[in-house]
């Protein structure tokens, strides 16, 4: 099998050019959104921990910040974020054993289990629990965690803490691992075989649950 001509690969394809130009979009909003906060006497909280700067981008709604009047400052950190988490959960099901392709983390944990990636119980729990069912459900991470996407994020950390003690997802950490994540999964060509069979399983899936309604809307137009 030619890899190349799969379906798989041109959704995968597909996946990576919309994604990555998505990325370039929302790096200029962030560089912008980092202007105005330089400009701004009430910038976002920065805080330190061990040497490193936290600067949290997405405060929570009941914030010591956000509640004394600190401006948000919007940089569409969430709906980036919630595109790196469906590209996660989308490539976890492709290259992971098994057809529940709702069962999110066991996708997360596929995705990360490689090279150095591998998450802990915990860290797995927190990343899909808190942030990526909170944000998909409730735009927000829940239990007031915060997220973060700034040029002074150390990229290799997954997590960061703010002075009061509360978890920060750090974007910038996801930024570096899931594009390049996704272009290693595309020129692998041993992924092909088991992922064109998950593939075709989801497409048969939709088929089967949604064509017919989807005929009754188009009868309606």
């Amino acid at each position: 099998m030619n890899y190349q001509t799969t379906d798989t690969y041109r959704y995968l394809i597909f996946l990576e050019k919309y994604l990555l130009g998505d990325l370039e979009k929302f790096h200029r909003l962030c560089d912008g959104a980092e202007l105005e906060e330089n400009e701004s006497v009430n910038s976002v909280n920065t805080s330190q921990q061990e040497g490193v700067t936290t600067t949290t981008t997405t405060m929570n709604p009941y914030s010591f910040d956000f509640m004394i009047g600190k401006p948000i400052i919007s940089r569409s950190t969430i709906p980036h974020t919630a595109s790196l988490f469906a590209t996660i959960d989308v490539l976890g099901f492709l290259i992971r054993s098994g057809n529940d392709y709702r069962g999110t983390k066991n996708n997360f944990a596929a995705f990360f289990n490689y090279l150095n990636h591998q998450l802990s119980p915990a860290e797995l729990s927190v990343l899909v629990n808190v942030f990526r069912h909170g944000m998909t459900h409730g735009f927000f991470p829940v239990l007031n965690m915060e997220i973060s996407c700034h040029s002074s994020n150390p990229i290799e950390k997954m997590f960061l803490k703010t002075s009061s003690g509360g978890l920060v997802l750090n974007v910038n950490h996801l930024l570096s691992v899931v594009p390049r994540r996704l272009r290693q999964i595309i020129d692998d060509e041993s992924l092909y075989s088991d992922m064109e069979m998950k593939f075709n399983f989801l497409s048969q899936i939709y088929e089967s649950n949604c064509r017919n309604d989807i005929n009754d809307v188009l009868s309606q137009l």
